[in-house]
């Protein structure tokens, strides 16, 4: 034993010494550095990143560009700093290494998109925000515009409805300008308002997406008041061909479902609507649920939406080229299943691009695109807002399905959700094809330096076919009795027999432009001019036919109808544009910049005499960093720039009542046929008559904006902030007189330019991006506030002082301001009351003082369901092989108004249950219950029903992994990532019952969604 612990003694010894000996060694290999790092112009870096390559050993360089550092003798040492190329020196015998860092020049050339061109970003003199194709992709939704929200400052966005098939998101550039139309001009590859707009777009195929905002716009002339988002589709690069491999699956489910009342609670306060309509057995059944034939408690949301709704995506792609010629080709599909159980709604895309790039010659090069796209949408027979109103309205004290499986009763019209949203009432299918072509062709002009000649022309088709068939369903009611399918009958709901309606439009655009550019560099001096002209046009054509009558429903085909009732129908436009538009630009040294832009546009829209207007902008930029005095005494400021513009642009898009583009011609005379006609010899003539009044002095809306700017950056362009100031004003808008005219007139006025209105803002963006050892991160947030004010339309008038829009927001309300409710009679009695007032309404307050509550005591708010502020904050990390991206998206100065149209009708929020006035709850907060519109409180608007649009949502996040393995390499695989990515996965608001982008009075609208899906990414 002894000897046992003396060898164990020793050969602990041994090893402490081994140890001791290996550690002075390792000691002894270190050394230490130093050095100074400083820039191409002798001027030190401050924070430059020194690490040992391959160990988290480093430090960053002082003040003075300075350094100091232990390290291992035969280590390589990295010197990175963001906006510079970074440096691998090995140490070998050096103990003083002093390292030299060049700017990146692919930063400094970077470029963005602007009107029929591009510029370096530094030399941009107008207000763009971009973002790239990278970026959205990160987001798992088919509709673009659903990932831009956040990522951009200056673009607002909302998303009412997140169905498949639609649920795109409307996008404002800096708010709403015009009290018609608020959409922004979309150009796609050089092509203007292209059919299918950009929400369908895939992004893997977007190389980035600019957004016009000021001057920078008016080359767009009579469509860019809104603003203007270009769109640029990636095209190929010189070198092997490279494919690249995405595909991915997830889930989506919704974000948010309001929580309604149990069968109890809604028997009970059907009770309190109509006294003995249920009694207390009735009631404890309902609780206990022991009887689910004849006291069933049915949660219809549970019933008809279900857990989570399966998606996809895949894409392969093909890009490279030689110096001749480079492509980009693109196949992808798409497609996602609705929220509804055995769902007959769906949406599946599929698509194919091709670009290519051909150079003929040293002067003369051509640029081919091409899409084909599908999109196939199955929606149920009956709307989604038809659904959803039967779950939210559905009865928990009905069955959805009784429990032998028959379906059970509706509300009414056949109004079953749990059945209605499959295919077993018919189907709607829509099929949506888009061919887009486009050619351009470049020429450079040997014999004069920098002239270029370039043509453009696109060819576009879409066609559309609907087919819609609508079945009877046969829905089951209860004889109370027997508890089993003999105590059921069965009844045709919805409709009493199939019927079928077709629809078919062929839409053709085309356009056509040709440019002169002259680029020249004189000294010190460089000066760019474009002229083009451009002209486009568009033909649509419609048909639709209808049958009913068929003698099975099995077989959905027109001439299988009966020919009693059938209807056809169709109609026809064309549209047509000739503009004119150019460009100057000058710089000094690329310090002194100015550009000039304008566009003299055509439209159809207007007559002859007024046809034709002329929409200049103008912007100054002044890089006061480049001054040598402000190199010499503001160092901790690396990049200033002032920008300034002023311009004006044009509108002529009109609306009609139900928000969609008016095509009419307004200063010519409108006929229309009356619905009825007059019998003559037992054949009925139709009648016609003049639809509406011509306005020959009808012309383009105005909108004047003026724009002034800075961009700067700090610690070594590590920090970087943009910032704009606008003010734009809206004059001659197109709309109508119609609310000063008694309607007992029955005159239809036309549109006048009669309309003004500003809006104001600022809008900015902040960007942080370092590193710290190995990891990589980027930090950025934008911003923006814009609130806009009616200055003159036409008002009703006589309407009292606080009821006025003039001096307002845009589609602000009316509203009773609620002061709490009458808790009693006595209550009643000392304060001025709406007629038939009771304990538990709500308590109006009189605005004029005049002892009643009547139609002057509303006042109009000053806000609307638009944001006023929006923002965007975007992390990024990269850590060896991992990369993670989030991105938290917000809105502040936005209302909600929200009223379930309730009682006897359909049920009652979960919170109205709980917060209402009762006899034996006379204190609460809340207002007695309701039935449908009865109570006066329901059926006029007042406050109490107002909720902050306020929210905060983590609207987009996504983690990856990149392997590194050289087998990989080996199997002719460069570059393998797998990642995870979520879309709204949570959301602080105030609403809490619905989605706060909702805005949805009656909780009738398809809910927006919770996206959690799973890809990967391979390059051969």
């Amino acid at each position: 034993m002894e000897r046992y612990s003396l060898n164990h003694l020793f050969r602990t010894l041994g090893c402490f010494l081994l140890c001791v000996m290996f550690t002075a060694t390792a000691f002894a290999q270190q050394k230490t550095i130093k050095g100074t790092v400083v820039d191409v112009t002798g001027e030190p870096l401050i924070g430059v990143n020194v690490a040992v390559k391959g160990t988290t050993i480093g430090i960053i360089t002082d003040i003075d560009g300075n350094y100091t550092l232990e390290v291992p003798s035969k280590s390589t040492i990295v010197f990175s700093y963001i906006g510079y190329q970074a440096q691998e020196v090995p140490v070998g015998n050096q103990s003083t290494i002093n390292v030299t860092l060049k700017e990146d020049a692919q930063k400094l050339e970077e470029v963005v998109v602007v009107g029929y061109g591009t510029q370096k970003k530094v030399t941009v003199t107008g207000s763009v925000a971009s973002v790239s194709g990278e970026e959205l992709k990160a987001s798992p939704t088919t509709n673009l515009s659903n990932g831009m929200v956040g990522r951009m400052p200056g673009v607002i966005g909302f998303q009412k409805s997140d169905e498949p098939g639609g649920g795109g998101t409307t996008i404002r550039v800096r708010g709403t300008n015009s009290l018609g139309s608020n959409d922004p001009l979309v150009v796609i590859d050089g092509i203007p308002d292209r059919d299918g707009g950009f929400n369908r777009l895939n992004p893997t195929e977007i190389e980035s997406i600019s957004v016009l905002k000021d001057a920078s716009a008016a080359i767009y002339g009579a469509r860019a008041a809104n603003g203007v988002i270009l769109i640029t589709t990636k095209r190929g690069k010189e070198g092997k061909a490279t494919v690249t491999f995405n595909a991915s699956g997830g889930f989506s489910q919704p974000t948010r479902l309001p929580k309604m009342a149990n069968a109890f609670e809604y028997a009970t306060m059907v009770n309190e609507i109509n006294p003995g309509t249920w009694t207390d057995e009735d009631l404890r059944l309902f609780q206990d649920g022991s009887d689910p034939w004849g006291h069933p408690d049915t949660d219809w949301f549970d019933t008809t939406i279900k857990n989570a709704s399966p998606m996809y995506r895949a894409d392969v792609g093909v890009q490279g080229g030689s110096e001749k010629m480079k492509y980009y080709v693109n196949f992808a599909a798409n497609g996602e299943d609705g929220i509804y159980k055995n769902s007959a709604n769906r949406y599946d895309q599929y698509s194919l691009r091709m670009n290519l790039d051909i150079n003929t010659s040293k002067y003369v090069s051509f640029q081919l695109g091409s899409i084909a796209r599908l999109e196939n949408t199955k929606y149920p027979m009956k709307s989604a807002s038809s659904i959803f109103s039967g779950i939210r309205r559905g009865k928990p004290t009905q069955n959805a399905y009784w429990p032998t499986g028959e379906p059970g009763p509706d509300l009414e019209r056949g109004d079953n959700p749990a059945v209605t949203s499959t295919d077993i009432a018919g189907f709607d299918n829509q099929k949506n094809y888009y061919i887009q072509n486009n050619l351009s062709v470049n020429i450079k002009i040997p014999w004069i330096e920098g002239l270029t000649i370039r043509g453009n022309g696109s060819y576009d088709k879409h066609f559309y076919n609907r087919k819609k068939f609508e079945k009877p369903i046969l829905l089951y009611s209860w004889d109370g009795v027997n508890k089993n399918s003999s105590g059921l009958t069965a009844a045709k709901r919805y409709v009493d027999n199939a019927q079928l309606s077709r629809e078919h439009s062929d839409a053709t655009s085309w356009m056509v432009n040709g440019l002169i550019d002259y680029n020249r560099t004189f000294g010190q001096h460089n000066l760019g001019v474009t002229f083009g002209i451009e002209a486009q046009k568009k033909d649509y054509d419609f048909t639709s036919a209808f049958r009913q009558g068929f003698i099975s429903d099995t077989k959905p085909e027109l001439n299988l109808g009966s020919d009693v009732g059938m209807k056809n129908t169709g109609y026809s436009w064309e549209e047509a544009r000739l503009n004119y538009f150019g460009r100057v630009s000058y710089n000094y040294l690329e310090r002194y910049l100015f550009e000039f832009v304008w566009r003299a546009d055509g439209s159809y829209r207007f007559p002859k005499n007024k046809r034709y207007g002329f929409f200049p902008g103008a912007s100054v930029a002044w890089r006061v960093s480049e001054e040598n005095w402000w190199k010499e005494n503001v160092r901790f400021i690396d990049y200033f720039k002032l920008r300034a513009s002023i311009s004006q642009t044009g509108n002529d898009a009109l609306l009609n009542s139900d928000n969609e583009y008016d095509r009419s011609i307004q200063y010519l005379n409108t006929y229309g046929f009356t619905e009825h006609g007059v019998v003559f010899g037992g054949e009925e003539s139709k009648r016609l008559y003049a639809v509406r009044t011509p306005n020959p002095n009808i012309t383009w809306e105005v909108g004047t904006t003026y724009n002034v700017g800075l961009d700067f950056k700090f610690l070594q362009n590590r920090l970087s902030v943009e910032t704009d100031a606008f003010y734009h004003k809206r004059t001659n808008m197109l709309i109508s007189r119609n609310a000063s005219l008694s309607e007992i007139t029955g005159i239809t006025l036309p549109r006048e330019n009669i309309g003004e209105m500003k809006n104001r803002g600022f809008d900015m963006l902040v960007g942080w991006n370092d590193n710290i050892g190995d990891v990589q991160y980027n930090v950025s947030l934008n911003a923006t506030y814009a609130r806009n004010k009616i200055l003159f339309w036409d008002e009703t008038p006589g309407a009292p002082a606080w009821q006025v829009s003039t001096g307002l927001p845009v589609s602000t309300s009316l509203y009773y301001v609620a002061d709490g409710i009458f808790h009693n009679q006595a209550e009643i009695d000392a304060y001025p009351h709406w007629e038939g007032a009771q304990p538990g309404d709500i308590r109006f307050k009189d605005i004029n003082n005049d002892g009643k509550i009547d139609a002057d005591d509303r006042i109009r708010s000053d806000k609307n369901e638009e944001p006023r502020f929006v923002a965007g904050l975007t992390l990024g990390l990269n850590w060896k092989n991992w990369d993670l991206m989030a991105l938290f998206q917000g809105a502040t100065g936005g209302q909600v108004y929200i009223q379930t149209w309730s009682g006897t009708i359909g049920n009652f929020l979960k919170e109205y249950y709980d917060q209402r006035w009762t006899p034996d709850n006379p204190t609460a907060n809340g207002p007695r219950t309701y039935e449908r519109e009865d109570q006066y409180w329901i059926s006029n608007k007042n406050t109490y029903f107002l909720r902050k649009g306020d929210y905060l949502r983590l609207k987009n996040v996504e983690l990856g992994y990149t392997f590194s393995v050289d087998a990989l390499k080996k199997a002719g695989i460069s570059k393998l990532r797998i990642y995870g990515d979520a879309t709204n996965l949570f959301t602080l608001d105030h609403v809490k019952v619905a989605d706060p982008e909702a805005r949805d009075v009656n909780l009738e609208a398809y809910p927006q969604r919770r996206i959690i899906n799973f890809g990967v990414q391979a390059t051969f």
